[in-house]
């Protein structure tokens, strides 16, 4: 039987393992985030009955932490490196790493906060603040640093198109949960959309896991092949490799 990593290879093809890795990223936060802004109005106010006081607080309270938390983490993901930076020492495999191991964690989280919305756990006027807080949290961070990567990933035009292409693809593709929801959606009995959210909510988090845990082995693999990686840059300045190793 075919070794799983060999079947990657098989059915990806060498030199665009890394760029699809990258571009299911896309699906697994588009299938989610498509049907989270489609129906979580409709999920408290038809099917929750939040009072429109509480819906009211709870949007203001959203607006104002989500004004907040873009620029809050974009500091605090950038932070290390520019400390890194400060000392020369900064690395483009550390670079990489330190990127794909936040995904790694803030997409999961994110699938778990979109299956807090459809299931009644707290007073619904503290859920509805809770779960838009979390839900925009890890959304900021997932979207702030798969982003960031296209730049870390490779310099090359024709590259960072191709990242660009399979990203936008894979979106395409994820889109389509919005269709399939309205299969499941009803506001009377909901047990199938719950159900249905659960299941694209695990296909997302272990979808990051996967393409996470295979581009950090990827180029855990090409940091070990180059010896600048052991060692400080004495000049400090960014150095990266194409795709197609």
């Amino acid at each position: 039987m075919l070794s799983h990593s060999l079947l990657i290879r098989v059915f990806m093809g060498k030199h665009n393992e890394v760029a699809i890795l990258y571009g299911s990223m896309a699906l697994f936060h588009t299938i989610i985030h498509n049907v989270f802004l489609l129906h979580y109005l409709d999920m408290f106010v038809s099917v929750f009955k939040i009072s429109k006081t509480s819906f009211l607080i709870g949007e203001v309270v959203f607006l104002i932490w989500n004004s907040i938390n873009d620029p809050l983490f974009g500091w605090l993901s950038d932070r290390d490196l520019l400390k890194s930076s400060s000392h020369n020492s900064i690395n483009k495999y550390e670079i990489i790493r330190k990127r794909l191991q936040i995904l790694k964690r803030s997409g999961p989280l994110l699938a778990l906060s979109f299956a807090l919305f459809w299931f009644s756990w707290i007073p619904v006027s503290i859920q509805f603040v809770v779960c838009l807080c979390l839900y925009d949290s890890f959304l900021t961070a997932v979207d702030l640093q798969h982003t960031a990567l296209l730049a870390d990933l490779s310099v090359f035009i024709s590259e960072r198109a191709k990242l660009n292409k399979c990203s936008s693809i894979f979106s395409a593709i994820g889109s389509a949960s919005v269709f399939v929801s309205y299969m499941f959606w009803d506001k009377n009995s909901i047990l199938a959309f719950q159900t249905f959210c659960i299941i694209i909510a695990m296909f997302s988090t272990f979808g990051f896991l996967f393409s996470t845990s295979r581009l950090l082995n990827h180029y855990d693999q090409l940091a070990m092949k180059d010896r600048d990686y052991f060692s400080i840059h004495s000049q400090g300045e960014f150095c990266y490799l194409p795709l197609s190793i």
